[in-house]
């Protein structure tokens, strides 16, 4: 009996030999990549749907105290419903490695795009930022927070951008790896007051946000050791140069070093929304990607 190939996405790998073949119900096709909690996969659910399945790594899972808050955080992420965010279809939040299984969402994330296409024409760049920031609107809502938010959890889908990974990063926080004082987030899109030993709260996405300023390959605050790049975000303000002029303001505010001087997300959705124009539409039926690189 032949058995049926499955066509894998762009950007999708074969599974590697240590890769589990089944996850829950679902049949894994493909690895889309690995992080700082788990990998991420391509599978099929039993009716042929295409999903995005992460499996938390073994050392979080071994963490008594992880599986209650990661059970909360998928508890609240489920009730959320926004174009901006894979929704979340499935979980076993008490299994040995625990898992998540969410919609699949095609596209190259943002950072993929800047690294293989350039910077994204001046003209959509208050789209995606107006994408990002009601998909955080939303989730700081239900009082969730993303906590590790960067261009590559920001899929460049033909719908729009959509934020991934919403909750992980804050279940794995206080774990027995996170207890011994290494940061959860990455170096560049870390807030002050995290590198201050302050839990991040919703305004701590919002510096993340202002950080990238969806038009750079690099963070505004250089690249280098941790060591070297806390110290600057920390002293040092934020090289704006790539940042469109009206967009600079907003962003100015986003990094400010005092969370209490960052806009709310339902704020900033506001203020993009005065300025955006019909022309920084995206049309349905064309693939993002194709369009945030035409001037």
């Amino acid at each position: 009996m032949l058995r049926r190939q499955v066509v894998l996405p762009a950007g999708v790998r074969i599974l590697e030999r240590t890769d589990p073949g089944k996850v829950g119900g679902y049949r894994l096709t493909g690895r889309v990549g690995a992080g700082g909690m788990g990998v991420v996969y391509t599978g099929l659910a039993s009716d042929g749907r295409r999903v995005a399945v992460k499996v938390i790594r073994a050392e979080y899972g071994a963490d008594s105290g992880f599986h209650a808050r990661f059970a909360r955080e998928v508890e609240l992420m489920a009730r959320v419903r926004s174009p901006g965010i894979a929704a979340v279809l499935d979980a076993d939040t008490g299994a040995a490695r625990p898992w998540l299984v969410t919609e699949y969402v095609p596209g190259p994330t943002l950072d993929q795009q800047v690294r293989e296409h350039g910077p994204p024409a001046a003209g959509r760049v208050r789209t995606l930022a107006l994408g990002v920031a009601e998909a955080l609107a939303a989730v700081h809502a239900a009082g969730i927070v993303h906590r590790d938010l960067k261009p590559a959890n920001v899929i460049l889908s033909p719908d729009g951008p959509k934020v991934l990974d919403f909750g992980i990063a804050r279940a794995a926080d206080e774990t027995s790896l996170t207890r011994t004082g290494v940061l959860i987030g990455s170096s560049g899109w870390i807030s002050p007051e995290q590198y201050q030993g302050q839990g991040p709260g919703t305004a701590a996405d919002l510096f993340a946000l202002g950080a990238p300023g969806l038009r750079r390959r690099h963070p505004p605050f250089g690249t280098g050791t941790a060591e070297a790049v806390a110290f600057r975000v920390l002293q040092d303000e934020p090289d704006l140069t790539p940042v469109p002029d009206e967009l600079r303001g907003l962003v100015t505010r986003c990094l400010a070093k005092d969370p209490a001087d960052r806009p709310l997300a339902s704020e900033l959705v506001d203020a993009l929304a005065g300025q955006w124009s019909p022309e920084d539409a995206l049309a349905p039926t064309t693939v993002l990607t194709q369009l945030i690189t035409e001037e």
